[in-house]
């Protein structure tokens, strides 16, 4: 891995249906590794892109939901890893033969309506060795990567990323905008990882493809990756005394307001003809 590496999470809801639209992107962002949530395969699903190669699980009932995948560039020195499929947890797992150290690379999907412990997170991170990235949605809220709100899982993987020595990573906004004026978007889609240098690690959103979830991307390297600073309005040279005096000295608050005629949209928003 002596580039770096560009990774893609991305919940498809049917990836088939956006097959096209999906093999653009890849080009666009040159994607090396793409890590897809509710790819909607079946045992009977044929899907191929020009130059990437793919390992997914199918959700336990062989049915077009839920399941997962992982899809790189051929040119990628691997070899494929244990599955996980359950109906809470469908994971795709490889390892890559990279430099100067192996990576395990995993793709996750945990559907919505079953609950799952801190043991069972811990249990999943434990069975991905010592260096491992692993991403998808998981369906778990946490304020921590940029959820609105703690849910359950939230909590209990929140526990478990601490408890071994984990980190998360997110591009801090949402990931998933539902259709209805009274639901709000929310953050589902993030990275977790271990054995990695924090600071090796940028991610980023993009809004290019269609559905209601977003993808997230990432960029792995074997070095610090610069990243761009976040813009404020102030710095920790900030001469506040300054800035107070210059307020002080040029706003006037003594200034009364004045009573004003009625403008003429005042006028029409009044008349007996507009409010009929």
């Amino acid at each position: 891995m002596n580039t770096p590496l560009r990774v893609v999470l991305w919940n498809a809801n049917g990836l088939s249906n956006h097959k096209l639209e999906f093999q653009t992107f890849l080009d666009m962002h040159k994607i090396d590794i793409a890590l897809i949530s509710e790819t909607h395969f079946t045992s009977r699903t044929v899907f191929k892109i020009p130059h990437y190669s793919k390992y997914h699980t199918i959700h336990p009932d062989d049915t077009a939901h839920g399941g997962v995948a992982v899809i790189f560039r051929n040119s990628i020195r691997h070899q494929e890893l244990l599955h996980h499929q359950s109906d809470k947890i469908q994971a795709v797992t490889i390892q890559l033969d990279a430099h100067p150290w192996p990576l395990t690379i995993s793709a996750i999907y945990c559907p919505r309506r079953h609950a799952i412990s801190t043991d069972e997170y811990t249990t999943l991170f434990r069975s991905l060795g010592s260096r491992f990235l692993i991403g998808g949605d998981w369906d778990a809220k946490h304020t921590a990567w940029g959820a609105g709100i703690i849910t359950p899982k939230g909590r209990n993987i929140f526990d478990a990323i601490s408890n071994y020595n984990c980190h998360y990573f997110s591009a801090g906004g949402p990931t998933y905008r539902r259709t209805g004026l009274t639901k709000l978007p929310d953050l589902l889609n993030f990275l977790i990882a271990r054995g990695i240098p924090a600071n090796y690690i940028q991610t980023e959103s993009d809004f290019e493809l269609s559905f209601d979830h977003s993808p997230v991307i990432a960029t792995i390297g074997t070095s610090t990756i610069n990243k761009a600073a976040i813009p404020t309005l102030t710095t920790t040279h900030t001469n506040w005394d300054m800035f107070r005096a210059y307020i002080n000295e040029h706003i006037n608050i003594r200034l009364g307001i004045k009573e004003c005629k009625p403008s003429s949209l005042q006028w029409l928003l009044h008349s007996p003809s507009y409010e009929d």
